[in-house]
Protein backbone atom coordinates (compact mmCIF):
# COMPACT_ATOMS: atom_id res chain seq x y z
CA UNK A 1 0.00 0.00 0.00
CA UNK A 2 1.40 3.35 -0.97
CA UNK A 3 1.20 6.23 1.49
CA UNK A 4 1.86 9.11 2.90
CA UNK A 5 3.23 11.57 -0.03
CA UNK A 6 2.15 9.19 -2.40
CA UNK A 7 -1.86 9.45 -1.53
CA UNK A 8 -1.85 13.01 -0.96
CA UNK A 9 -0.48 13.41 -4.77
CA UNK A 10 -3.16 11.28 -5.62
CA UNK A 11 -5.66 13.49 -3.70
CA UNK A 12 -3.84 16.66 -5.04
CA UNK A 13 -4.03 15.39 -8.46
CA UNK A 14 -8.24 14.47 -8.36
CA UNK A 15 -8.99 18.09 -6.85
CA UNK A 16 -6.99 20.13 -9.55
CA UNK A 17 -7.95 17.94 -11.99
CA UNK A 18 -11.72 18.12 -11.09
CA UNK A 19 -11.17 22.09 -11.10
CA UNK A 20 -9.71 22.19 -14.29
CA UNK A 21 -12.45 20.28 -15.79
CA UNK A 22 -14.89 23.12 -13.33
CA UNK A 23 -13.61 25.92 -14.50
CA UNK A 24 -12.75 25.02 -18.67
CA UNK A 25 -16.83 24.15 -18.61
CA UNK A 26 -18.16 27.49 -16.90
CA UNK A 27 -16.16 29.55 -18.84
CA UNK A 28 -17.73 27.71 -21.93
CA UNK A 29 -21.29 27.88 -20.71
CA UNK A 30 -21.76 30.30 -18.52
CA UNK A 31 -22.09 33.26 -21.36
CA UNK A 32 -25.14 31.41 -21.97
CA UNK A 33 -26.76 31.23 -18.69
CA UNK A 34 -29.31 33.54 -17.92
CA UNK A 35 -28.72 33.57 -13.87
CA UNK A 36 -24.73 34.53 -14.17
CA UNK A 37 -22.46 32.51 -13.35
CA UNK A 38 -23.04 28.96 -12.07
CA UNK A 39 -20.09 29.11 -9.15
CA UNK A 40 -20.91 28.90 -5.73
CA UNK A 41 -17.58 30.73 -3.83
CA UNK A 42 -19.42 29.57 -0.51
CA UNK A 43 -19.40 26.28 -2.30
CA UNK A 44 -16.05 26.44 -3.56
CA UNK A 45 -14.32 27.75 0.00
CA UNK A 46 -15.57 25.11 1.58
CA UNK A 47 -14.64 22.31 -0.85
CA UNK A 48 -11.52 24.05 -0.88
CA UNK A 49 -10.82 23.47 2.85
CA UNK A 50 -12.13 20.36 2.80
CA UNK A 51 -9.40 19.40 -0.15
CA UNK A 52 -6.29 21.06 1.65
CA UNK A 53 -7.27 18.84 4.67
CA UNK A 54 -7.76 15.55 2.90
CA UNK A 55 -4.02 16.87 0.68
CA UNK A 56 -2.16 17.28 3.43
CA UNK A 57 -3.54 14.54 5.93
CA UNK A 58 -1.26 11.31 4.85
CA UNK A 59 1.48 13.82 5.30
CA UNK A 60 0.81 15.44 8.40
CA UNK A 61 -1.54 13.04 10.32
CA UNK A 62 -0.73 9.64 8.89
CA UNK A 63 -2.39 7.77 11.95
CA UNK A 64 -6.09 8.70 11.21
CA UNK A 65 -5.74 6.60 8.92
CA UNK A 66 -5.44 2.66 8.10
CA UNK A 67 -2.29 0.77 6.94
CA UNK A 68 -2.23 -2.61 5.43
CA UNK A 69 1.09 -4.10 4.08
CA UNK A 70 -1.22 -6.73 2.75
CA UNK A 71 -1.32 -7.84 -1.17
CA UNK A 72 -4.80 -6.35 -1.61
CA UNK A 73 -4.31 -2.85 0.00
CA UNK A 74 -2.07 -2.19 -3.39
CA UNK A 75 -4.86 -3.35 -5.07
CA UNK A 76 -7.74 -1.08 -3.11
CA UNK A 77 -5.86 1.65 -4.22
CA UNK A 78 -5.57 1.04 -7.73
CA UNK A 79 -9.51 0.33 -7.82
CA UNK A 80 -9.66 4.00 -5.97
CA UNK A 81 -8.03 5.59 -8.71
CA UNK A 82 -9.51 3.78 -11.30
CA UNK A 83 -12.71 5.13 -9.35
CA UNK A 84 -11.20 8.76 -9.50
CA UNK A 85 -10.58 9.03 -12.72
CA UNK A 86 -14.06 7.42 -14.05
CA UNK A 87 -15.62 10.26 -11.82
CA UNK A 88 -13.83 12.33 -13.45
CA UNK A 89 -15.23 11.61 -16.56
CA UNK A 90 -18.46 11.06 -15.36
CA UNK A 91 -18.66 14.94 -14.48
CA UNK A 92 -16.97 16.14 -17.52
CA UNK A 93 -20.30 13.85 -19.54
CA UNK A 94 -22.64 15.44 -17.40
CA UNK A 95 -21.51 18.70 -17.71
CA UNK A 96 -21.01 18.39 -21.43
CA UNK A 97 -24.62 17.57 -21.65
CA UNK A 98 -26.05 19.75 -19.18
CA UNK A 99 -24.37 22.72 -20.23
CA UNK A 100 -25.83 26.22 -19.37
CA UNK A 101 -28.56 24.42 -16.96
CA UNK A 102 -25.50 23.33 -14.43
CA UNK A 103 -25.23 25.38 -11.27
CA UNK A 104 -23.37 25.24 -8.14
CA UNK A 105 -27.15 26.14 -6.18
CA UNK A 106 -30.37 24.69 -6.68
CA UNK A 107 -32.04 27.22 -9.43
CA UNK A 108 -34.32 26.87 -12.56
CA UNK A 109 -33.13 28.58 -15.81
CA UNK A 110 -35.59 30.27 -18.28
CA UNK A 111 -35.80 28.18 -21.36
CA UNK A 112 -34.11 25.35 -19.30
CA UNK A 113 -35.74 21.92 -20.90
CA UNK A 114 -35.15 18.25 -19.98
CA UNK A 115 -31.78 16.67 -20.43
CA UNK A 116 -32.26 13.14 -21.24
CA UNK A 117 -28.90 12.66 -23.80
CA UNK A 118 -25.86 11.00 -22.02
CA UNK A 119 -25.69 10.30 -18.53
CA UNK A 120 -28.90 11.54 -17.56
CA UNK A 121 -30.31 8.74 -20.01
CA UNK A 122 -29.00 6.45 -17.35
CA UNK A 123 -29.29 8.53 -14.27
CA UNK A 124 -30.73 11.84 -13.00
CA UNK A 125 -27.84 13.10 -10.85
CA UNK A 126 -24.97 12.24 -12.78
CA UNK A 127 -22.36 14.97 -11.56
CA UNK A 128 -23.68 13.69 -8.04
CA UNK A 129 -22.99 10.25 -9.25
CA UNK A 130 -19.77 11.55 -10.41
CA UNK A 131 -18.79 12.84 -6.97
CA UNK A 132 -19.38 9.78 -5.16
CA UNK A 133 -17.23 7.71 -7.25
CA UNK A 134 -14.33 10.34 -6.66
CA UNK A 135 -14.65 10.00 -2.81
CA UNK A 136 -15.06 7.07 -3.27
CA UNK A 137 -12.19 6.38 -5.13
CA UNK A 138 -10.49 8.62 -2.89
CA UNK A 139 -11.38 6.55 0.27
CA UNK A 140 -9.77 3.49 -1.04
CA UNK A 141 -6.60 5.27 -1.64
CA UNK A 142 -6.79 6.95 1.27
CA UNK A 143 -8.81 4.56 3.97
CA UNK A 144 -8.62 7.78 6.53
CA UNK A 145 -11.30 9.60 8.91
CA UNK A 146 -11.31 12.90 7.18
CA UNK A 147 -11.98 11.50 3.86
CA UNK A 148 -14.82 8.79 5.45
CA UNK A 149 -16.48 12.24 6.78
CA UNK A 150 -16.06 14.10 4.04
CA UNK A 151 -17.89 10.95 2.24
CA UNK A 152 -20.44 10.64 4.79
CA UNK A 153 -20.76 15.09 4.16
CA UNK A 154 -21.26 14.31 0.63
CA UNK A 155 -23.78 11.47 0.44
CA UNK A 156 -25.90 12.97 2.77
CA UNK A 157 -25.64 16.69 1.37
CA UNK A 158 -25.97 15.49 -2.13
CA UNK A 159 -28.72 13.56 -1.67
CA UNK A 160 -30.67 16.04 0.55
CA UNK A 161 -29.94 18.55 -2.66
CA UNK A 162 -30.89 16.52 -4.75
CA UNK A 163 -34.43 15.90 -3.12
CA UNK A 164 -34.85 19.66 -3.13
CA UNK A 165 -33.99 19.94 -7.37
CA UNK A 166 -36.35 17.43 -7.97
CA UNK A 167 -39.13 19.37 -6.60
CA UNK A 168 -38.04 22.20 -8.10
CA UNK A 169 -37.78 20.63 -11.57
CA UNK A 170 -40.96 18.84 -10.53
CA UNK A 171 -42.83 22.14 -10.76
CA UNK A 172 -41.66 23.86 -13.61
CA UNK A 173 -40.25 21.47 -16.22
CA UNK A 174 -42.62 19.39 -18.19
CA UNK A 175 -42.13 15.63 -18.25
CA UNK A 176 -39.80 15.20 -15.38
CA UNK A 177 -42.38 13.50 -13.35
CA UNK A 178 -42.62 10.42 -16.16
CA UNK A 179 -38.55 10.67 -16.27
CA UNK A 180 -38.24 10.37 -12.44
CA UNK A 181 -40.65 7.17 -12.99
CA UNK A 182 -38.16 5.82 -15.39
CA UNK A 183 -34.68 6.93 -14.19
CA UNK A 184 -33.13 6.16 -11.30
CA UNK A 185 -31.50 8.94 -8.86
CA UNK A 186 -27.41 8.04 -8.89
CA UNK A 187 -26.95 4.28 -10.14
CA UNK A 188 -27.95 3.31 -13.54
CA UNK A 189 -30.17 0.29 -13.79
CA UNK A 190 -28.92 -3.11 -14.05
CA UNK A 191 -31.99 -4.86 -16.31
CA UNK A 192 -32.08 -7.56 -18.82
CA UNK A 193 -31.03 -5.03 -21.85
CA UNK A 194 -27.72 -4.45 -20.54
CA UNK A 195 -26.87 -8.23 -20.39
CA UNK A 196 -27.57 -9.09 -23.90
Amino acid sequence: MLVGICQSIAALAMIVAFYVVDVVLIHRYDPYRAHGSSRSWSWTAMALIAGIFVVVQPVLWPGLGIVTQAWWGLWLQVVGLLLMGGGLAVHWWARFHLQQFYGERIEFQPGQHLVESGPYAYVRHPIYTSFFMCITGLLLVNPSLPVLLVAVYFLLDFTRVARREELLLRKNLPGYDAYMARTPRFLPKLDRSWRK
